[in-house]
């Protein structure tokens, strides 16, 4: 019951503040005005505060913002440098006409290498065939090819 009570004179109250306030007259608009502004007195902005809701930056802003700029500056020279040793690393490494060089050079030694093992095979059955000159020229023909090979490279 208490709870009902109160919220009846609840609704009393606020029943009799509109009747209040529809019985007064109404001002006209500048005595409103005039009375609002001897209320309340004009309150002082500062510059900053017009400022910062203006969205200008203030000095500390662009402080802030010159450290970010730095520190971002420094981190992609830092990266830039480990790229140039990056590059610097992949251009040390051989490349497809080096390995293809090497290659050929490979196959001359295996083929010098050939004809000095069939050099050594006839220069044994050589001499007991007593066939001198033959030996000679071979060991020409390998001097020759290894001078040959050489050369080219």
């Amino acid at each position: 019951m208490d709870s009902e009570s109160a919220s009846n004179r609840k609704s009393d109250d606020f029943a009799d503040k509109a009747q209040d306030l529809s019985a007064a007259p109404s001002p006209n608009p500048s005595q409103a005005f005039s009375a609002a502004a001897g209320a309340n007195p004009r309150v002082e902005v500062s510059a900053q505060t017009i400022a910062r809701m203006m969205g200008i930056a203030s000095s500390t802003d662009l402080q802030l913002l010159e450290g970010r700029l730095d520190l971002l500056a420094s981190r992609v020279s830092t990266l830039m440098m480990k790229v140039d040793k990056v590059l610097a690393g992949l251009g040390a490494l051989a490349s497809a006409g080096d390995i293809g060089r090497l290659e050929t050079q490979v196959a001359s030694m295996k083929s010098i290498l050939r004809e000095a093992v069939e050099s050594i095979g006839a220069a044994q059955e050589a001499p007991k065939s007593g066939d001198r000159d033959n030996v000679e020229a071979q060991s020409r023909k390998l001097k020759e090819g290894i001078r040959s090979s050489t050369d080219s490279q």
